[in-house]
């Protein structure tokens, strides 16, 4: 327990409680699960905001979990916090449910494309945005990010160029692996090419509130009026307050037109039913987790700066990409002749259990995707397993 009453230090045993972090090493690892840390994906090992768990237990104490609707506090709170951490203003109209910001996605691209139709992503990037476009039978246009001196860029070319080609843009705010907090002027860029381009924008922003000073996030639908008109926003408190498995998303699509298209596809999946405890995590968590989020923003921060000083001490040719937002560390694992897909390497040489960054696409090649949303002491493990690499 730190000077906030929160305890981040306490790992709770999620192995029996069916997690795929946790509950599953033996399929990856048989001959050694017991000896796998695994710090790949992205949800934190600490208990969620304490006001959660309540709002959560007094909804299971009724005994009867049928079906759900959305009740006014989904969207209220939702509402409230995008004015109170933001300063915008969300209308109620304009919120989509959905169960998760993957299938917005897959209902988006049906939605507003064709198959044949190109849309962009920019690697590395969240590796399902390749796979949505993919099988829903559309064309990947890779504007692939440029790394200038250890820092991601848009590439402004390679994405105008890609842009010409395609009906959608997948944009990753803040993005994932690289841990960029895109600026207002970078969004503008995107923006300025999207207009131009005349092609919708599909922002996946789930790690929004995940952002350390001085490192602001700009909401997509806050860029401008004009942008608004070809945005389809994603957000979620999933990743904010640790709540995935509740698997409740608000999707913001300012325009009637637009949200009218996306509405009728989400109907036709039949994704647009919550569960009855979803809505109940989500509007606890915007209503009262903001005392929460503010203390372990710098606990993450401090995970990040653990990694970084441990790897430099003991291991300096693993390489730490500089990290504006997100819990997830981008390394460079080549300097210690790691290449290609490092997963199997770590598995076998560190006993660590990381996201490949070949997943991620273009460039991702000798990097992994590391997880330090997790108690200090597992930073301090995963440095001793990476020390081997340097033997």
């Amino acid at each position: 327990m730190n000077a906030t009453g929160f305890d981040f230090e306490s790992a709770p045993d999620r192995r029996p409680f069916d997690c795929v972090k946790w509950s599953y090493l033996k399929g990856c690892c048989p001959d050694r699960q017991d000896d796998i840390l695994p710090m790949w994906i992205a949800d934190m090992d600490m208990g969620a905001p304490p006001c959660v768990v309540d709002a959560v237990r007094k909804r299971a104490d009724h005994p009867v979990y049928g079906y759900a609707g959305k009740p006014d506090g989904y969207y209220d709170s939702f509402i409230g916090w995008m004015k109170t951490r933001y300063g915008q203003t969300v209308t109620r109209e304009s919120i989509i449910f959905s169960p998760g910001i993957v299938p917005a996605i897959a209902s988006a691209i049906r939605a507003f494309s064709a198959r044949g139709d190109g849309v962009v992503i920019m690697p590395p990037v969240y590796h399902p945005f390749k796979a949505l476009i993919e099988k829903n039978g559309r064309v990947v246009r890779e504007a692939p990010l440029r790394d200038e001196g250890g820092r991601y860029v848009f590439d402004p070319d390679a994405l105008d160029l890609a842009a010409s080609r395609a009906r959608i843009l997948i944009l990753c705010s803040p993005h994932n692996p690289v841990g960029r907090v895109w600026t207002r002027d970078e969004l503008s860029v995107v923006a300025e090419i999207a207009a131009r381009r005349d092609i919708l924008v599909v922002s996946d922003e789930i790690h929004a509130d995940l952002v350390y000073a001085p490192h602001r996030h700009v909401p997509s639908f806050g860029l401008s009026e004009a942008f608004s008109k070809r945005l389809v926003a994603c957000w979620a408190p999933s990743k904010t307050f640790n709540i995935a498995g509740f698997q409740t998303s608000y999707i913001v699509v300012p325009d009637d037109g637009l949200r009218k298209a996306f509405s009728d596809e989400t109907d036709a999946s039949g994704i647009g039913v919550p569960n009855c405890m979803g809505t109940i995590a989500a509007e606890a968590a915007y209503r009262h987790g903001a005392p929460w989020l503010d203390a372990i923003l710098p606990y993450l921060r401090g995970n990040y700066e653990r990694l970084v000083d441990g790897l430099a001490r003991e291991v300096p040719a693993i390489r730490v990409y500089p990290c504006e937002g997100t819990f997830l560390a981008w390394v460079d694992f080549r300097g210690v002749g790691l290449t290609g897909d490092v997963h199997q390497a770590l598995v076998e040489k560190a006993g660590l259990w990381l996201d490949a960054g070949a997943r991620f696409g273009s460039g991702g090649s000798g990097f992994a995707r590391l997880n330090f949303g997790c108690p200090r002491s597992t930073i301090d493990r995963a440095v001793e397993r990476l020390a081997a690499l340097k033997r």
